[in-house]
């Protein structure tokens, strides 16, 4: 069972909602992370979230939404939509260019009823539908439709 592990991975999450980045892409997650600073966040933020959850492990240690993909793809991580759960990663695309531009952390299973949005945590985007989704200012709680979704990542847990 993974729960507590996304649990933690979604709590840790949480506390950074709200946290705005400083000019030019300049973030906190990225020390957190070990990746370079000011440059677009959103798989860092990720990854540093999963570090500070103790679940380094669970993802893999990138700044670029396509190796996330890529890793899904060669890990047998990659879970239909309708089987995603909280703590799992959604990779979107948002301009139909055909590679993930975007990534955010599941924040509740995925409900069947309500089955045209999906709920995320996300760093480096916009609080509002209008400014940039992959490119933004900080970390929000995001609804967005499902068919920006490319693909849903499932961690590869430690099961503690």
């Amino acid at each position: 069972e993974f729960g507590l592990s996304a649990k933690a991975v979604i709590d840790a999450a949480i506390k950074e909602v709200g946290y705005k980045e400083g000019q030019g892409n300049d973030n906190k997650f990225a020390a957190i992370a070990g990746h370079a600073n000011h440059q677009p966040w959103c798989a860092t933020f990720v990854y540093a979230i999963f570090k500070t959850a103790g679940e380094a492990k669970a993802i893999p240690n990138t700044a670029y939404c396509p190796a996330i993909e890529a890793w899904a793809r060669a890990n047998n991580a990659v879970v239909p939509l309708s089987e995603s759960k909280r703590g799992d990663l959604v990779l979107f695309d948002f301009t139909r260019s055909g590679k993930a531009e975007h990534v955010g952390i599941q924040a509740h299973d995925y409900n069947q009823k309500s089955a045209a949005v999906i709920s995320t945590i996300d760093g480096n985007t916009s609080s509002s539908a209008s400014g940039s989704q992959a490119n933004g200012d900080g970390v929000w709680r995001k609804s967005r439709p499902v068919s920006l979704v490319r693909l849903i990542v499932r961690p590869k847990w430690s099961n503690k």
